[in-house]
Parts: structure tokens; sequence; C-alpha cells
């Protein structure tokens, strides 16, 4: 490998070890972790999906790559987000006299909603979070059919971020 590419290799390097080691820190404001019900116990559960996130219950940072969340039933405010994207173009930028490098630059457009959800869940029940994006624009809410439009009878949403005008 040429000096040049060394360089550029460990150039590009350097962002993902900082956010490795950015992830690994302990931050003085980080949310406690979510502890849910032990196994074998009565719970709900909220089946995050593969476009949603279920973020936080009650204030507790909940695991970032769980498909599936347990509650131990009854009252609750659940965070939960949607991400929309659009590849707006794909360029490459191609750098080094000698020894030529060159480098995919994704522009993208995203947008990221959050909302709190609340409301009492039942033990046994299946919950899941929806995200659907429409013109870019995108819209998060729990439902408790797969395919639920709405959100389930006596639970109300905020949105917080992203919210529509």
């Amino acid at each position: 490998m040429s000096a040049p590419s060394t360089f550029h290799a460990v150039v590009a390097a350097l962002p993902v070890l900082a956010l490795l080691n950015g992830c690994a820190a302990t931050s003085s404001n980080a949310l406690e972790k979510y502890r849910p019900p032990p196994a074998g116990e009565p719970a709900a559960v909220i089946n995050v999906g593969k476009h949603g996130r279920a973020w936080s219950v009650d204030g507790a940072e909940t695991p970032s790559f769980a498909e599936a969340i347990r509650l131990v039933p009854g009252q609750h405010r659940v965070g939960i987000n949607c991400l929309s994207y659009e590849i707006l173009a794909i360029d490459v930028l191609v750098t080094g006299a000698r020894a030529p490098l060159a480098t995919p630059v994704v522009n993208a457009k995203t947008a990221l909603q959050f909302v709190l959800v609340t409301g009492s869940f039942e033990a046994g029940k299946t919950y899941y979070t929806r995200c659907v994006a429409v013109n870019g624009q995108p819209h998060a809410w729990l439902a408790d059919a797969p395919d639920g439009s709405s959100l389930p009878q006596g639970f109300t949403s905020i949105c917080t971020r992203e919210c529509p005008r």
C-alpha cells in the first residue's frame, strides 16, 4: 500500500473510530437503561419492525437494535421514531495525484420524526411501531395490528420532532 493510500485509509477510519469510542463513553446526561420484565412474567410486547424504533420506555433507553421490547403490563410512555431518507445524487470524488482514489459521495435528504405514545399496555398483547414517509415527511405511530393505521383505543401521541405543520 502506498503512502498516499495509507493516509487516505487512516483519514477515512478516524470518524468511525471516533463514533465507536463515543458510543462507549458514558455521558453525564445519558438515559438510564431500560429493564424489561423477567422472562416468564406477564408482558406486553412492542414489535419494532424494520423501519421504526422504540428508543425509550418511561424515559429509559432501550437497546438500539432490539426487534422487540417487552413491557410490564400497565401505563407507559414509549418514545418511537421514524426515519425518512431520499437519495438525491451519488457522485464520485477522485483525489490523489499519483495514485487516484475514488470516493463515493452520497447527497441525501433525511428527516427523523420522534413521537411519545402513552397508553395502557395489556399483558399478552403485541403492539407494532409503524413508520411511513409521504413526500419525504416521516410519520411514526404505534398500532395494535401489523398493518394498523391508528393508535390503539385510549392511547395518545405527541409529536416532538419533524412534526407535520
